[in-house]
């Protein structure tokens, strides 16, 4: 038998032969000043007790010191005693003729005891609470304290024992002995909500957690009662999920828009538009935008499929960002409103040509044989310098290096193709053309003064279908403009049995060497009689195609005599040839001159293998590399062309900003053969694609040399390169759908990859009126 010192082994040494039931807590622990109404079975607040007061009850005292030391999860305290489960259940029917009447009648003896008869600890005898009462309290069933729970009185929804981590020691000193908080009236009171000195003590006036005095550290078990939780009101930072809530509902009861909600989807719809956009829509845009950059550098290897460059080098737009605002449009010659589509205005000190190292220029390797050049063509005389292209020109007599900054001096013959001269070309083949438009260089001349003879500076465009500098490529092509299926496509422009026609047999225009021949062209190649199924650049098989050419300008001393200083000729060469390479000027829409004094028709109308529309034109004095004070002079030409009138073509020059002079489409019109004429029908003002060369050679064909007016190295720099087009008529690319190069380029690229190749070694396309198809 244990002492009856100890609460919990006095709740064992109960008398269990009694039919008494426990009592609930709220029905047994009544407020000390409180007595017992025999209708309602309620205490009454007048009725004195020192019910569980700790000052009046050690007992109790001691159970609640005991109750904490004795936690299970408190490592360091003994194992505590547990009740007896073999008391008969309150709601058995084993005492049911001893359940008292009425709540006022189940205290316990124990309680009724204590308080009127004033025992004292000896003589203790029962438990100090009944099963329900430490269910309430948190101190029976699952707190593992071996107190059981009972199952039956109270309410159906019973509390539950949860719990938390242990409060701070300083903060239980600071607060154990803190008064509770008042509960609701619709709570019963408690051992734990009633006592103003219950053994358990409130850290937080609001806290729902209580905690003990010697509460151990870690996890200590609380008394969580749902139906509390249930009744509390919504938190205020909740509304959201209280439908009930006056936030939700206007002044007249009605429910508000859902503005959050739709804020919400605002926000989710343009988070996920703005990911599209990110993703999606500006990748599409940007291949869009740059598709013609793409095309112009495809086959570049240094560039890859998605226009990625070495680091080393920025990949220029189709527009130089330096070029003016005030220069990017411009009002044409023809009165139409122009754009600017490309420039270049060479900013960019130190840039390289070599192929693939720029995305619209290239500098070629090869010797320009036939024009009979004396230079080779090297890469490495064209760079930028100082805002300027600088093409340089070296001879071997040049003993001293690095006398200007793009020269490549001292070399021997050996070292340079056993050519006296070096110098450079760069051409925009296969990478920028332009169909129609305006285009506008501003240069300088190489040379000590005006006076200089032997340069060959050249600005000029050629069609796509052929290649500078590649011979096997302009055999047939150059300079054909022209969509006629007759004898003007034939080789040397006769028929095969000879028979004329008698222009093209003999012409008083043409040459001694020519043998005063018209024409000593090997044929149209790919020509308006072609066969079907023939080796054709389309879009159709008997569609004219050729390679036409439009110069900006060739320089040289001015050929009159007497000299009259440096001239430049702006032409258009066409094939085939009328009778002695004449044109009709009858009328200004054919031929004009804008300023006389300056600008003359030129003398030379054509060969045997060009015939050319030119005027030419005094240049200033000032703009030679030996000039004290040199300046940049502008060329250029507009040519527009047609295909669904091609009346209306012309091609419109003019230097240093000033008209010089035009040509117009019927000035190159048909030639019959019983006019005494070529039998040719007209030749058009170039609709083909044109790719811009700009160089500097050195030719005894093209002037007499005369050494001691030259000066070597020699330079001629560019500073700007810029091609505008019709506001409704842009029209760029080397490969547009009416006019296409790129297959038929590719289907022969040896012959447009080898200088070498002199002859076009591919079967040419039949031609009906001449083979039969």
């Amino acid at each position: 038998m244990t002492s009856p010192a100890d609460p919990f082994a006095t709740v064992d040494a109960h008398d269990t032969s009694s039919n008494a039931q426990y009592a609930t807590a709220s029905d047994t622990l009544k407020s000390p000043n409180s007595t017992t109404d025999s209708r309602t079975g309620l205490m009454s607040p007048n009725e004195d007790s020192r019910l569980l007061s700790p000052s009046t009850s050690p007992n109790m005292q001691e159970f609640g010191t005991r109750l904490s030391r004795r936690s299970p999860l408190n490592p360091s305290s003994p194992p505590v005693s547990s009740f007896n489960n073999s008391r008969q259940h309150p709601s058995s029917n084993a005492s049911t003729s001893s359940r008292p009447a009425s709540r006022s009648s189940s205290t316990h003896p124990f309680l009724a005891s204590k308080h009127h008869n004033g025992s004292n600890d000896s003589d203790y005898s029962g438990p100090p609470f009944s099963p329900s009462t430490l269910s309430t309290m948190g101190l029976g069933g699952s707190t593992g304290l071996g107190l059981p729970l009972s199952s039956g009185g109270g309410s159906a929804r019973g509390s539950m024992i949860l719990y938390r981590l242990a409060d701070d020691p300083a903060t239980l000193r600071d607060s154990s002995f803190l008064q509770p908080p008042r509960m609701t009236a619709g709570m019963r009171d408690s051992v734990a909500s009633s006592s103003g000195e219950s053994i358990l003590s409130y850290a937080d006036s609001d806290s729902k957690y209580p905690s003990g005095v010697t509460t151990p550290r870690g996890l200590v078990p609380y008394v969580y009662d749902p139906t509390t939780d249930e009744n509390d009101p919504p938190d205020d930072e909740d509304l959201l999920h209280d439908p009930d809530s006056k936030e939700f509902f206007t002044k007249h009861g009605k429910r508000e828009f859902p503005w959050r909600g739709v804020l919400n989807v605002t926000v989710l719809c343009t988070l996920i538009l703005g990911l599209l956009c990110l993703f999606v829509f500006y990748p599409v845009l940007s291949a869009y935008r740059n598709s013609e950059r793409d095309k112009k550098i495809e086959g570049n290897l240094r560039i890859n499929g998605t226009g990625q460059s070495p680091v080393l080098f920025q990949m220029p737009e189709l527009i130089d960002p330096d070029t003016p605002h005030s220069a990017r449009t411009r009002i044409g010659f023809d009165g139409h409103e122009y754009e600017l589509v490309f420039s270049d205005e060479f900013n960019v000190d130190g840039r390289s040509f070599y192929p693939g190292d720029d995305p619209y220029w290239e500098a070629v390797d090869l010797w320009y044989h036939a024009t009979g050049d004396l230079e080779w063509y090297d890469p490495q005389q064209v760079t930028t310098k100082d805002g300027a292209l600088v093409i340089t020109i070296d001879s071997v007599s040049q003993t001293q290096p690095g006398l200007t900054h793009g020269s490549t001096a001292p070399f021997t013959t050996a070292e340079n193709h056993n050519l006296e001269y070096r110098s450079g070309m760069v051409q925009t083949w296969n990478k920028f053309c332009f169909t129609s438009g305006y285009i506008e260089v501003a240069v300088t001349f190489p040379g000590p003064n005006e006076d200089t003879q032997g340069y060959w500076p050249g600005a000029w465009t050629m069609g796509n279908l052929a290649r500078p500098g590649y011979p096997a490529t302009t055999e047939g092509m150059w300079p054909y403009t022209y969509d006629t299926c007759d004898v003007g496509t034939f080789p040397n422009q006769t028929r095969p049995d000879g028979s004329g026609p008698a222009a093209a047999l003999y012409s008083n225009a043409s040459r001694e060497r020519y043998n005063n021949e018209l024409s000593w062209l090997s044929g149209q190649r790919c020509s308006a009689c072609s066969c079907p199924g023939s080796d054709h650049p389309g879009p159709r098989h008997d569609f004219g195609r050729g390679s036409p050419e439009i110069d900006i300008f060739e320089a040289s001393r001015d050929k009159s005599r007497p000299p009259v200083g440096g001239t430049v000729s702006q032409s258009a060469q066409f094939a085939p040839f009328t009778h002695d390479y004449m044109i009709i000027n009858t009328t200004t829409d054919h031929w004009q001159n804008f300023n006389p004094p300056l600008t003359r028709p030129n003398a030379f109308r054509g060969s045997a293998v060009q015939q050319s529309v030119s005027g030419v034109t005094r240049v200033p004095s000032d703009m030679f590399q030996g000039s004290p004070q040199k300046r940049f002079v502008t060329f250029g030409f507009e040519y527009w062309a047609n295909p669904r009138n091609r009346d209306e073509g012309y091609v419109w020059w003019q230097v240093d900003d000033q008209q010089t002079h035009r040509v117009g489409a019927r000035s190159v019109g048909p030639d019959p053969e019983e006019e005494g004429g070529a039998g040719i029908g007209p030749r058009l003002i170039p609709e083909e694609p044109m790719a811009i060369i700009l160089n500097l050679g050195m030719s005894p064909n093209w002037q007499t040399i005369d050494l001691s007016t030259m000066i070597f190295p020699g330079e001629m720099l560019v500073d700007y390169v810029r091609v505008y087009q019709r506001r409704d008529a842009i029209n760029i690319g080397c490969d547009p759908p009416d006019y296409p190069t790129k297959k038929y380029i590719e289907d022969h690229l040896e012959a447009y990859e080898n200088p070498n190749m002199t002859e076009w070694r591919w079967e040419r396309p039949r031609n009906r009126l001449l083979d039969g198809c």
